[in-house]
């Protein structure tokens, strides 16, 4: 469904035509009024409309005009233009702007719902071909390097596949890479004399650098590479012909390789690049900890030396002591409270419990990393809420203030458990009783300004995005803005017409009516009579 913007300096026009066509008939959800070229273009700075409506002729900023600059800004909203006059030049000018349709006033609802609803079919079928299998394709053909990257960045990171799902992926993306096939791993590190050179220069220099990687592996290897955050490349190798080799003779033509690959960037680019080789192992196993353990090296036996080459023939050690992948892969913690995912930090926890157990069951010390992970975690989203922990966790708090006292896994688990419900509970709470502020505010303010109250000017008044604040209103109310206000001014018409001897004009001007005639047709269609019969009954 669309949203339709009616623009014209003629409140009752504007007023009528929103409220009294079937818009829904032709595929409009919601229908915004602006009686000026400025009001709409504020309205559409804060609100996603998709076919404008507008008079040609207004003061200050023109139909022509305020086409104008929504063709500038956004494009592919489509503009329906009225005009009291038959004159060419408005037509051609109107075609020039590229207007889905103009119309001669007065135009009948007819005309109008027919020109509304070309233009949503023009909608719908160009963003059918926006979407359309082929041009997914095609856009996908254009980022193929960078979806390569992300995803090869998400494999190092601890994103875990599986195995149908990664092999989709891999064949989407057009990487030659087979699960269970053996792979080694090649960090990369350029030294200072690239980094030297200016933003643009550096970036040719790695583009080289990478080129000439690929010629040099391409006869026998798959070359899958990426850029991580440190500054390092990572170069996945595998055979092209996707068979084990034994460990030595495959290191050692890998090694040949990299060490031409260091020659000829020293010899054609004139800089050194130091290199780190891993084992061979099948992909995609121990991916993540086969980077992290190419980094340790790389930092703790090549440090701070340029020009070195070196081959790691030892395993990734998983004896010694290491943090708890599942903590630290992402989306972090961190960031799921912040966005309150609750479901997904309910499965993050459950995963680090779980590697706790089968991994570190016996290990007080990784006890404790789990638990000064979450506390650092909730204490930073609770107080960016801007809330206090002693609100959220009440006499749990005591047990930050003496330490942590877990001696079981359970314990911790336990604990943890009780303190992310009590945050959950308090956020959801917390929505809640904003959303009920938020509708207090409007109908006080609808009460004080039923003269002169739009949907613009009560989310102006309440500081929301006027298609937010609907929605929050009928999500609490179970009826929309327009509903309640059109509801209320009738209400209120009602009860003046059998309390007060004011005059019909009169009572239509103090409920926002202008035009007399347009409030007795509104008033009629909502008690079946005129409000003069409505008095005398």
């Amino acid at each position: 469904m669309y949203q339709l913007l009616i623009v014209d300096d003629q409140p009752d026009l504007v007023e009528d035509l929103a409220s009294n066509l079937p818009w829904d008939t032709v595929g409009i959800e919601t229908v915004y009024q602006a009686n000026s070229g400025q009001e709409a273009l504020e309205i559409m700075n804060t609100t996603p409309i998709d076919i404008v409506i507008t008079d040609i002729h207004m003061p200050g900023l023109s139909g022509l005009d305020l086409m104008e600059q929504i063709r500038a800004s956004w494009s592919n909203v489509k503009c329906i233009l009225l005009s009291g006059y038959n004159d060419f030049e408005y037509a051609k000018k109107a075609l020039q702007h590229q207007a889905s349709d103009y119309l001669l006033k007065p135009a009948d609802d007819e005309e109008l719902l027919r020109a509304v609803k070309k233009a949503t079919m023009q909608l719908e079928e160009h963003w059918q071909e926006i979407s359309s299998h082929q041009s997914a394709l095609n856009s996908l053909k254009d980022n193929l390097p960078i979806l390569r990257n992300h995803l090869l960045l998400s494999l190092l990171q601890g994103q875990t596949f599986s195995e149908e799902k990664l092999n989709e992926k891999l064949d989407m993306l057009d990487i030659p890479f087979n699960s269970s096939s053996p792979y080694c791993m090649m960090l990369l590190r350029m030294e200072d004399y690239f980094y030297e050179q200016s933003e643009r220069d550096s970036s040719l220099l790695e583009y080289a650098v990478s080129n000439i990687a690929e010629e040099i592996f391409a006869d026998e290897y798959k070359l899958w590479q990426t850029k991580d955050e440190h500054g390092y490349f990572i170069f996945l190798i595998m055979s092209k012909n996707g068979s084990s080799q034994e460990q030595a003779p495959f290191l050692h033509l890998v090694e040949q390789k990299a060490a031409q690959l260091q020659h000829y960037v020293k010899l054609y680019l004139k800089g050194t690049v130091s290199l780190v080789l891993t084992k061979q192992d099948e992909f995609p196993r121990e991916v993540q900890e086969t980077y992290h353990f190419s980094l340790m090296s790389f930092r703790q036996r090549i440090g701070s030396e340029r020009g070195f080459l070196l081959t790691l023939t030892e395993e990734v050690k998983h004896g010694e002591a290491n943090s708890l992948s599942h903590l630290y892969n992402p989306p972090l913690l961190i960031h799921l409270l912040e966005a309150g995912q609750w479901d997904a930090i309910e499965e993050k926890l459950k995963h680090a419990f779980e590697e706790l157990e089968f991994k570190w069951g016996d290990s007080h010390e990784h006890i404790l990393e789990t638990y000064f992970m979450i506390v650092s975690s909730l204490s930073y989203s609770i107080h960016k809420n801007k809330l206090w922990m002693t609100d959220i966790m009440g006499g749990e708090f005591n047990q930050l203030l003496s330490g942590p006292n877990f001696h079981t896994i359970n314990q911790l688990r336990s604990w943890t458990s009780g303190i992310i419900n009590a945050y959950k509970d308090h956020m959801s709470s917390r929505v809640q009783h904003s959303r009920s502020s938020t509708v207090q505010k409007v109908q006080e303010y609808v009460s004080g300004h039923l003269e002169d109250a739009s949907l613009q000017s009560i989310a102006s008044h309440v500081f929301l995005n006027s298609s937010y604040l609907s929605k929050i209103y009928k999500l609490e109310t179970g009826e929309g803005i327009s509903d309640y206000l059109s509801r209320l001014k009738m209400e209120t018409a009602a009860h003046m017409l059998r309390t007060t001897p004011e005059k019909i004009y009169e009572i239509a001007a103090k409920v926002g009516y202008l035009k007399t005639s347009y409030f007795i047709k509104v008033f009629k269609d909502r008690y079946g009579v005129t409000p003069q019969e409505f008095r005398d009954r």
